[in-house]
């Protein structure tokens, strides 16, 4: 019987997925052996050397952050020298607010020879955008006898604060207790727009509004809320300091409200690295400055 012979044109499909296949488990073994421990090698290489830098940097930032912490402390009791001496001090707390902050502000305070006369902390409904109208008319409503609110400040919550301004605020001395005062007062608390121990809040010559840190867009309202507070109370007394947290001068904090507005930055001080000691003695002593009618700003985030 005659032998059939194959043709090359048979052979070479064959040849061709043959060569196909041991192409592809040539790339495997090179891909999953000595090809790519070297490649994966280098990289983690260049990797470790990154991280490393990024180590040392942070070493020597926060090397440098410690020594700054330490030197405000040890400075802290010359630089202050009793500037708020005999200078009674109202303390206003944004929902967000850090307690602790409060608490070594009022150290700083006291450290410079002011005194805080009290104090009273804004509830969330302070920044709910639907208790807006309500809060103006309480505010409206609950201004004493005599006391008018201009007409052209159109936000309640500047509004708000040029009522607690008038109430709780006074130049060269403090204003005497007044009916006015408690009934104002009661009426914003009553509503549930602040809280305050007992049945007042004593007057005080100055103020400060402490806040939190960074807000996001979504929650702009916030720090518009807070802004526009202080912008308020920043126009009785005499001095006022919006002091925020590391962040509060980024985005949508209360500190960008503040600063860039061109005729709010100049009357009303600022402070926005408040979680640390630089910036609590920094509160102190942008207080002092205020009082003597020396109006400055901050922190970590001022340009």
């Amino acid at each position: 019987m005659a032998r059939r012979l194959r043709s090359p044109g048979a052979r070479r499909p064959a040849l061709f997925w043959a060569a196909v296949l041991l192409a592809f488990a040539v790339g495997i073994a090179l891909g999953g052996g000595v090809l790519a421990r070297f490649t994966t090698d280098a990289d983690i290489k260049e990797l470790r050397d990154q991280v490393e830098q990024l180590e040392e940097s942070n070493r020597a930032l926060t090397d440098r952050s410690r020594a700054a912490e330490a030197f405000a402390e040890e400075a802290a009791p010359q630089a202050l020298a009793r500037g708020l001496a005999g200078i009674p001090v109202l303390m206003v707390l944004a929902p967000d607010a850090d307690r602790e902050d409060a608490t070594r502000i009022q150290q700083r305070i006291t450290q410079a020879g002011g005194t805080v006369a009290g104090g009273l902390t804004l509830t969330d409904a302070w920044y709910a955008q639907d208790q807006s109208e309500r809060l103006r008319g309480v505010v409206d409503n609950a201004a004493p006898a005599g006391v008018r609110i201009d007409p052209s400040i159109v936000d309640p919550r500047a509004r708000a604060g040029e009522l607690l301004g008038t109430v709780l605020l006074a130049k060269r001395e403090v204003a005497p207790p007044s009916n006015g005062r408690t009934d104002a007062l009661a009426a914003l608390k009553q509503a549930g727009f602040v809280t305050f121990d007992g049945p007042t809040v004593p007057g005080a010559r100055a103020v400060v509004v402490v806040t939190g840190g960074s807000v996001s867009g979504d929650r702009a309202g916030q720090g518009q809320a807070i802004g526009r507070l202080a912008a308020g109370l920043s126009r009785h007394g005499d001095g006022a300091v919006l002091a925020g947290r590391s962040g509060s001068a980024q985005g949508a904090g209360s500190i960008v409200v503040v600063r860039q507005d061109r005729e709010l930055a100049p009357r009303l001080a600022t402070v926005d690295d408040v979680d640390t000691t630089v910036g609590r003695v920094s509160t102190a002593m942008a207080l002092i400055q205020a009082t003597r009618g020396d109006i400055r700003a901050y922190g970590t985030g001022v340009r």
